[in-house]
């Protein structure tokens, strides 16, 4: 399929490399051509390709409105094919010691955060889909008698007020593995989910989360001066921390679920994301079964 498919886009594989996937059930393959181009191939699994169209469409979308992303090269049903960014994420960037990509990364997010949004056809964050997001989180961490009551209450307020933060675009999954750099820029994956949402929701996501949470402390101040260079209101401080404990629960419950089904390469994250969600959780007020929660989740603990 995958060959048949550059084929019938105009290009000429000779050869396919298994890359590593992500949350989903796509496949990735660096495709290498005849005349030694690489490219990124993108395979749906069976009975996903609307969600292949529509993933193709926000692709498209993205690259008219000039976001960093790779270009896009087509499409032939279940397989896509982009520009090939490499192989040098933001993870291995920091740690080959190459901090230039701190403000690089700080720049995209600035790019996104520039961006209008009344066009994308995803559709906003609501506190309905915020509150969505932490079902794992509670089945996964909480015993079933401890998910009302103070807990309920808490989880409640929070997505409600995380809801009615200023919109920004959002990437919604801005962490270090997404963002690749590109000689002295930095692209980004894996945005098909972007959407209008919280102004401070992809910072968190860089800062607190995989290898964001090695360099928060030296961040904040580039953070603070992003702040005011994209204009985000007053009291952003505090819509962080109120973001990191929605995003940093939605984030521990996610990566429980995909240990469950088998994929326990996400627990080598848990441990940080665990750490950094514990102090925002205790920043925003939450209640002890939430805090006990947050630090019983997963092995290692």
């Amino acid at each position: 399929m995958l060959a048949s498919a550059c084929n019938e886009l105009g290009h000429v594989p000779e050869r396919f490399v298994p890359l590593a996937g992500d949350a989903s059930h796509r496949r990735f393959f660096r495709a290498h051509m005849a005349g030694g181009e690489t490219l990124v191939a993108c395979l749906y699994p069976q009975g996903a390709l609307a969600q292949a169209e529509r993933d193709w469409r926000i692709h498209a979308w993205a690259w008219r409105h000039a976001l960093p992303v790779p270009r896009p090269l087509g499409r032939a049903g279940a397989v896509t094919l982009v520009e090939d960014l490499g192989s040098v994420d933001l993870e291995s960037a920091l740690a080959g010691g190459r901090t230039d990509v701190i403000g690089a990364a700080f720049a995209v997010l600035g790019q996104f955060q520039s961006t209008g949004w009344a066009d994308l056809e995803t559709p906003p964050f609501d506190a309905v889909f915020l509150r969505r997001e932490l079902a794992d989180f509670e089945r996964l961490t909480l015993a079933p008698e401890l998910r009302g009551g103070e807990v309920a209450a808490y989880l409640d307020r929070l997505v409600t007020v995380v809801a009615s933060h200023p919109r920004r675009l959002v990437h919604r999954d801005f962490h270090a593995n997404n963002l690749f750099a590109v000689g002295d820029v930095v692209k980004a994956i894996d945005f098909q989910d972007m959407r209008g949402g919280p102004d401070t929701y992809d910072a968190v996501s860089l800062l607190r989360e995989r290898a964001g949470a090695s360099w928060i402390e030296g961040a904040w101040a580039r953070l603070s001066a992003a702040a005011e260079a994209m204009s985000w209101d007053p009291g952003w401080e505090e819509r962080y921390w109120q973001c990191a404990a929605q995003r940093g629960l939605k984030v521990v419950g996610t990566f429980l679920r995909l240990s469950g089904e088998g994929r326990g390469e996400y627990l080598r994250f848990l441990p940080d994301v665990r750490r950094q969600t514990a102090v925002a959780v205790k920043a925003t007020g939450a209640p002890e079964a939430i805090r006990d929660a947050v630090a019983a989740s997963g092995p290692g603990v």
